[in-house]
C-alpha cells in the first residue's frame, strides 16, 4: 500500500459488502459469501471473468462508494480523501468442486475470527 493502513468501520464494512452484492447482481455473477473485516475483505464469487478482473471491478466500486461515503460525511468540507483504499494486489484461489465451495463459504462466514 503506498499510505497508511486503512482500517474500515462498521458503516463502511457494510457498504462494502452491499456494493459486492449488487456488482454481483448487476454483471450476473453469483455471490456465494462476502465477508468485510477492518482490514481486509474475502469474497467467494462465480463470475465470467478472470479473477484479476472481478478483483479489479470490486476494488473500484468499493473505492468510489468508500469515497461517496467520506464526502457525505465531511458535509462539503475540504478535506483529503484516502486514494488507496486496498493492497495493489490479493490473493485468489480458483475453487473447483462442490466440496471445496462450501470449505471457502464457510471460512469466510465463520472462520474469520478464530486465527
Amino acid at each position: 500500500m503506498t499510505e497508511d493502513a486503512c482500517v474500515l468501520d462498521a458503516e463502511q464494512r457494510v457498504l462494502v459488502e452491499t456494493t459486492i452484492a449488487e456488482h454481483c447482481r448487476i454483471r450476473g455473477w453469483e455471490l456465494h459469501e462476502v465477508n468485510c473485516r477492518t482490514n481486509h475483505l474475502h469474497v467467494v464469487v462465480s463470475a465470467d471473468r478472470h479473477p484479476d478482473e472481478v478483483r479489479k471491478q470490486f476494488k473500484a466500486w468499493c473505492t468510489r462508494r468508500l469515497k461517496e461515503l467520506h464526502r457525505k460525511r465531511s458535509c462539503g468540507i475540504v478535506d483529503v480523501v484516502r486514494e488507496n483504499w486496498w493492497a495493489e494486489r490479493g490473493s485468489r484461489r480458483y475453487i473447483n468442486d462442490e466440496e471445496s465451495l462450501e470449505a471457502a463459504v464457510l471460512y469466510v462466514r465463520d472462520g474469520q475470527d478464530r486465527h
